[in-house]
């Protein structure tokens, strides 16, 4: 009779324990969605401000250079001849542009989901941990 209880008391226990386990793997899985949304939400706005401010600016800031760009080169001119000057204008204009897209290139290489990806690593190392515990336990 003893026996009988026991067994019942450990398949209720097990039972338990893997109705815990997917229940709690599934408020996890929730809030990692969640974590993720917010996230991305967050990175989403940061990228259209800045696109906004660029689209903003540019029109101004492309007419301007090509102003500057054809007196630099008339202002050559003298020394050179006009298609000269112009390749040199267009040659300095390429080394800059070089240097500033290298420096819009580092700051797109940040990491995506970072605050996530951490989260659900930490979580999942816990989860192995309570998983192993709660194995241990059980025979």
């Amino acid at each position: 009779m003893d026996t009988k209880r026991r067994e019942e008391t450990q398949s209720t226990g097990v039972t338990d324990l893997v109705a815990r386990l997917v229940e709690g793997l599934g408020q996890l899985l929730t809030q990692h969605v969640a974590l993720a949304r917010i996230e991305l939400g967050e990175e989403a706005r940061s990228v259209s401000r800045a696109l906004g401010t660029l689209a903003l600016f540019a029109v101004f800031l492309l007419l301007g250079y090509a102003m500057l760009c054809f007196g630099a080169a008339f202002a050559l001119v003298p020394w050179l001849t006009l298609p000269g000057a112009v390749a040199a204008v267009g040659g300095l204009n390429l080394v800059a542009g070089a240097v500033g897209l290298w420096s819009v290139r580092k700051i797109l290489e940040r990491p995506i989901l970072e605050d996530t990806l951490a989260a659900a690593h930490e979580s999942a190392q816990l989860l192995a941990a309570e998983a192993h515990r709660e194995a241990s336990g059980v025979h």
